[in-house]
């Protein structure tokens, strides 16, 4: 494929064959309304479990905002726009792809005192605590690995790995205020309490990035253990405990007086709550439904826990949650002051992060509730699993949005599971959404077992669409459309385990014409992370298909994870300009392409090419899905995809024509975003903040459409007026940088 800076000299577009490559960018400037209300990034796939901490991605010295997501192990990045306000964010994608793959849990906190937050994780074949250092220039992350496992001498210079997992994450902070970070994890020798491990980097060599220089100094860090019990969900201390590394834990820590529940697994955070120069711990528990706020009357240097408020803040609306809360300290709503970010790790996944805005100081801070769905309210979020595809619902000539969902937990503990519609009132060639209902065509009623994948198709040749739902049972179930054709779709409930397929578990079905005979044929996807192949031999009017498939391993494709019998395949077929070509999404985060199709349905598909490779995380069950429609009026398809945080993504074809070199990496120059509809913002590096650098922006045709000459560190091209297309931004010869390219959709 010809380079970007070739195609600025001739910018011609050359044919070739019916199967170039395909390119995809995604379309996070499609406007979406719901309420009324316009979302702000409604694009970023939703998000479930989020482990928050500040970070200043693009070096502009405002402080942006990392999330990760432990429900699948996905990074989400926000951009501070400086506007001021909960809402001054912006979904920024580019930033999180240069996070290395992590699982579990993952934070920042500056170990080495430069000012720039470094990153801790869990190994991801292992336990225990990873450790990268925060090298980036220029908005450039760079994140290099200096410890695949911090270590601490337990006693006698007998130096082992510090305790945690993917579930157990521990909590980094310069707990003694000597200036370097300690750690505070959970242990099982000493159950309910929380094990101190000191930093001697200070003391040893004066300085505070010293790496494994952590000595355990006691099992019971404040003198505190979690109360053992069986009648209550509530999370509370019990003090002067006396365990220590020699001791055993006493019998009063599991005395039921109180009947509070500890148990094994606990997550503490801490902060000074009250401004005396010590850390407070804010706790919460795998068995607790409360926000342990537990106060320090003694120092720094030696911890001692004598109060506390067990529904915190007990001033305010308590954060409280279905299961074990988790807490971040960070200034939300960039009004100079931290606030409180309380999310969960199990359940609440659409009302699971409460936002306590900081009404105090930053000594003595004072939190009010203002919202239970921190940045989820601004995104399509429907709690877990969602699975979009586009159809047609009231017959306008504009692709609608369906999207199944897994599992939506609307407080309460109450789940559901269904289908929900948004209305495309865009045009052809710039679609726009708005949400009408999160159970669309009655579905939540019936139960189905989640997740739920929805098929569209004429299956009864009466010229309207028909709906099928692929649930987890492995069967089908069929909704038809009484409507007619033309009409708004109208979907009545008709058949359970429809034909008497089952593949197994979690259906994924398509409805095609795979066999080129005029009758619709269907392709499913399932659990195992096989195709399965069911011909229609009825008609067109009067479909049949057998109970067991025509070819179970269609393709010979399987998409299972390594190490793991389930692949979660979702498959999606389209026709490229007369030749077949087959995208399938998987459990592993990956989406790939197949060709080699026609005539070839009973032999091996050819793997073209990876579409898409863990950008959206990973997790190891029902993940993602995939399907395509033609959304902007262009000849090339496009992509949906489902996320597990339960929102999603869509991905706008390029041209292939264009010959556009997506794998090339920019290192002097960062855009964003892509794509973009109002304005480009051009970043460089440091090196070239102070030289004058002249340009031209190009065409596809060749066309030069501004020639500009910018200096600084940042430069702002509006593109409003651009028509919707391809640009290049080409440099004089002898420029200090090399050519790039944009992408403007409106």
């Amino acid at each position: 494929m010809r380079k970007i800076a070739f195609l600025c000299l001739f910018l011609s577009a050359f044919g070739g064959s019916a199967q170039q490559p395909m390119n995809f960018a995604i379309a996070d400037s499609i406007p979406v309304v719901d309420a009324g209300h316009q979302l702000l990034y409604p694009w970023a796939g939703g998000i479930n479990f989020p482990k928050f901490s500040e970070i200043d991605l693009n070096a502009d010295g405002l402080i942006d905002l990392f999330a990760f997501d432990m429900s699948n192990n996905r990074v989400l990045t926000f951009v501070n726009t400086g506007t001021g306000g909960i809402d001054s964010y912006r979904y920024a994608p580019e930033y999180a792809d240069q996070f290395p793959e992590m699982r579990g849990w993952a934070i920042l906190y500056d170990y080495n005192c430069d000012g720039k937050p470094d990153l801790f994780s869990v190994p991801v074949n292992n336990n225990g605590i990873m450790q990268y250092r925060n090298d980036s220039q220029s908005g450039q992350l760079i994140f290099t690995l200096v410890e695949n496992q911090i270590k601490a001498d337990y006693g006698g210079g007998s130096f082992s790995n510090i305790l945690a997992s993917g579930f157990l994450m521990p909590n980094f902070d310069d707990v003694d205020g000597d200036g370097d970070m300690d750690i505070l994890g959970q242990q099982f020798f000493c159950v309910g309490s929380f094990a101190y491990y000191k930093n001697l980097s200070m003391e040893q060599f004066g300085v505070c990035d010293s790496i494994n220089k952590y000595a355990l100094e006691t099992y019971a860090w404040g003198r505190f253990a979690l109360r053992s019990g069986l009648y209550s969900n509530v999370a509370v201390g019990t003090y002067n405990s006396s365990c220590t590394m020699n001791q055993n834990v006493p019998p009063e820590l599991y005395e039921p007086t109180i009947a509070r529940r500890d148990d094994t697994y606990a997550q503490g955070y801490t902060i000074d709550i009250d401004g005396d120069g010590d850390k407070d711990l804010l706790v919460g528990d795998s068995q607790a439904t409360n926000s342990l706020l537990i106060i320090n009357g003694g120092t720094n240097q030696l911890a001692q826990m004598v109060s506390e408020d067990t529904l915190f803040p007990s001033y305010n609306t308590p954060a409280v949650m279905t299961s074990f809360t988790t807490h971040a300290y960070a200034d939300a709503d960039h009004d100079g002051k931290k606030d409180l970010l309380v999310g969960n790790r199990e359940f609440e996944n659409k009302h699971g992060v409460l936002f306590y805005r900081n009404n105090g100081t930053n000594s003595i801070p004072i939190f009010d509730v203002h919202q239970n769905d921190f940045l989820q309210h601004e995104m399509i979020d429907f709690g877990e699993g969602a699975a979009p595809v586009f159809f047609d619902a009231d017959a306008d000539g504009l692709q609608d949005l369906i999207i199944g969902y897994k599992s939506l937990s609307i407080g309460g503990g109450n789940v559901e599971s269904g289908l929900a519609y948004y209305h495309n009132n865009g045009t052809p060639t710039s679609p726009a959404f708005e949400f009408v209902t999160r159970d669309y065509a009655g579905v939540v009623a019936f139960s189905l077992a989640p997740p739920l994948i929805p098929a569209f198709g004429d299956l009864d040749g009466d010229l309207d669409v028909d709906l099928l739902i692929g649930s987890d049972d492995g069967k089908l179930y069929y909704f038809n459309n009484t409507a007619g054709p033309g009409q708004v779709a109208v979907f009545v409930y008709t058949a359970a385990a429809y034909m008497g397929i089952d593949v197994g578990n979690t259906a994924a079905p398509q409805l095609t014409d795979i066999t080129r005979d005029g009758k619709l044929d269907l392709l499913i996807g399932e659990k195992s992370g096989f195709i399965n192949f069911y011909e229609n031999i009825g008609t067109s009017a009067t479909p049949f298909f057998s109970n067991l498939p025509t070819n179970d391993t269609l393709g010979g494709i399987v998409v299972q994870t390594t190490g793991f019998p389930d692949g979660y395949s979702v498959p999606y077929l389209f026709d490229d300009d007369g030749t077949f070509r087959l995208i399938v999404s998987s459990m592993q985060g990956k989406v790939f392409l197949y060709s080699n199709i026609d005539g070839n349905l009973n032999g091996s598909f050819t793997l073209e090419d990876t579409l898409l490779s863990k950008v959206q995380g990973n997790k190891y069950s029902f993940h993602m899905t995939v399907s395509g429609g033609y959304l902007n009026n262009d000849p090339y398809l496009d992509l949906v995809y489902g996320l597990y945080g339960g929102g999603a993504q869509i991905f706008l074809q390029i041209d292939p024509t264009s010959a556009i070199n997506e794998t090339e990496v920019h290192k002097e120059l960062v855009i964003y975003p892509v794509p973009a509809s109002q304005e480009v913002i051009l970043q460089w590096k440091d090196q070239f903040r102070h030289v004058n650098i002249p340009f031209t922006i190009k065409d596809m045709l060749g066309r030069i459409i501004s020639s500009r000459i910018f200096s600084g560190r940042e430069a702002i091209i509006n593109v409003s007026e651009f028509p919707a297309g391809i640009y290049f931004i080409c440099p004089e010869q002898g420029s200090p940088f090399t050519t790039a390219k944009f992408i403007v959709l409106h």
